[in-house]
């Protein structure tokens, strides 16, 4: 799977301040419902709240992936978020997660839910590309700059 076949323009935002990680979660929830009217904002809130209270969903370097499934999820959609300042994700390296990519699943869609996981934890392990996104100043440079996660710098 490639990043252009789950991540869209409007549901990509650089240069953001939400001052908690239930704050930031609210943001991206109402963020995706509103690219995807066929998702209530609340159930994405919900499902993405109930998945980080299993554990975090930070994985280091900065990066968190919050997923979950959700039965009205069509297909497997992303958002990619950018924080100004880091925020606590309880990341097992205790730095604070300036970059977010939310992944809503479908709930019968497990081998390509764990290969998608699989993929961006892969391509936000990559030093050059977390300072990519880092880097981009608007919407569209992120989304530009997301594109490349999976591929390589």
């Amino acid at each position: 799977m490639n990043i252009d076949e789950i991540l869209a323009p409007d549901r990509t935002c650089s240069t953001l301040s939400p001052s908690s990680k239930k704050k930031a979660i609210e943001f991206v929830s109402e963020k995706i419902s509103l690219s995807l009217p066929t998702l209530r904002l609340r159930h994405i809130y919900r499902g993405l709240i109930e998945r980080e209270k299993l554990g975090t969903t930070a994985i280091g370097e900065g990066v968190a992936l919050p997923h979950c499934r959700l039965p009205k999820c069509e297909k497997i959609v992303g958002g990619l978020f950018v924080f100004d300042d880091p925020i606590d994700f309880s990341a097992p390296d205790e730095r604070g997660v300036n970059i977010l990519f939310t992944l809503l699943v479908p709930e019968h869609e497990i081998s390509e839910h764990l290969k998608t996981l699989s993929m961006l934890a892969q391509g936000f392990s990559n030093p050059d590309t977390r300072q990519l996104l880092l880097d981009a100043r608007s919407d569209e440079k992120l989304y530009q700059a997301a594109l490349r996660i999976g591929t390589g710098p």
